[in-house]
């Protein structure tokens, strides 16, 4: 699917996370049989932000954040969970992970089917889950699971298969230049996963799931939700949704960044982050000066939820990046 390296697998940012931060592994389970991968990176001392990445994500889709974040002082944590076919093997794997890094206390930042999965966990755990981060994510599960095809077949479906059944949602044709280069990252990371991890993915996706976000055990307004106003793959009425359930929640709406802001409008995405931390009371630990590490700062803010006539657009607080065009190797 992917023949060479795009911009960022070659650019200079990830080359400095790749030689500042050690992939690390943990096996968790009854027989040590399930393998979380994780990126670490941050004063230890510090209160742990956890991100989740979606179907397609992979422990390396946090990158910038890690390198931009963590040079700060904060403590940032990037994901990639083993094999699990329901949602309640998922939260308790992920509890064991937590047990075996020592982290007794975390924000969550989860994308997608992070996202989601993030809520579950906080439904699970909520005293250990200080405060939480949405992407582009939803609530309610039911749309994919009266939209699945195949969905009992996943796991005897060829990887090559269930790669392009993901790759049909990524968009097509022509796209802004760093979206551009955020999907075809993305789908280098997609290429490294194997059939097991993405059938198990996709049948979480598109499974009955436990969630009631109504009764939520946390404060809606420890909740912040990054969204974008152009186009992604995610419908509408689920990002909505959200919205509905957490009406407290503050949200940040971004003019544009596609379906992984994170990478393409990872500066204002980061600003985001770092305000929801510092509403949170973060405790920031001094870190040596490493030379190029983080991102620059950009003024900008955050609203409420409580009315969206208040929430402001990413257009009203920084200029638009520039446009060019470039075409994406999501096309198979």
């Amino acid at each position: 699917l992917v023949s060479v390296m795009g911009v960022y697998s070659e650019s200079e940012a990830f080359k400095r996370f790749r030689s500042w931060v050690a992939l690390q592994r943990c096996s968790v389970g009854r027989n040590d049989d399930k393998q979380w991968k994780y990126y670490d990176f941050g004063p230890r001392e510090a209160v742990p932000l956890v991100c989740i990445p979606g179907v397609t994500g992979t422990a390396e889709s946090f990158y910038k954040q890690l390198v931009s974040l963590g040079p700060k002082g904060y403590r940032v944590i990037s994901v990639q969970a083993p094999a699990y076919s329901t949602h309640k093997q998922w939260v308790k794997g992920f509890d064991r992970f937590l047990d075996s890094i020592n982290a007794d206390k975390v924000h969550l930042l989860g994308t997608t089917l992070g996202g989601y999965l993030a809520q579950c966990y906080i439904q699970y755990r909520p005293h250990r889950v200080l405060s939480l981060i949405l992407s582009n994510s939803f609530c309610d599960i039911t749309h994919f699971v009266d939209n699945a095809m195949f969905q009992g077949l996943f796991p005897w479906m060829p990887g090559f298969v269930l790669k392009r059944m993901l790759l049909s949602n990524f968009p097509q044709g022509t796209l802004e230049e760093e979206i551009a280069n955020s999907v075809d990252f993305m789908v280098e990371r997609l290429e490294s996963l194997s059939q097991l991890e993405l059938s198990s993915r996709m049948a979480l996706n598109c499974s009955p799931g436990p969630l009631h976000p109504e009764d939520l055990p946390i404060s809606s307004d420890r909740i912040t939700v990054i969204d974008t106003m152009d186009e992604v793959a995610l419908p509408d009425r689920l990002r909505e949704e959200v919205l509905k359930f957490y009406p407290n929640c503050r949200r940040a709406l971004m003019k544009s960044g596609g379906n992984f802001p994170f990478l393409a409008r990872s500066e204002e995405f980061n600003m985001y982050v770092e305000v929801h931390l510092r509403h949170m009371k973060y405790e920031l630990e001094p870190q040596p000066n490493l030379a190029g590490a983080s991102i620059p700062e950009q003024s900008g803010t955050m609203s409420r939820n409580s009315s969206s006539n208040n929430i402001p657009s990413l257009s009203q607080q920084t200029s638009p990046s520039k446009s060019s065009s470039s075409s994406s190797s999501s096309q198979s």
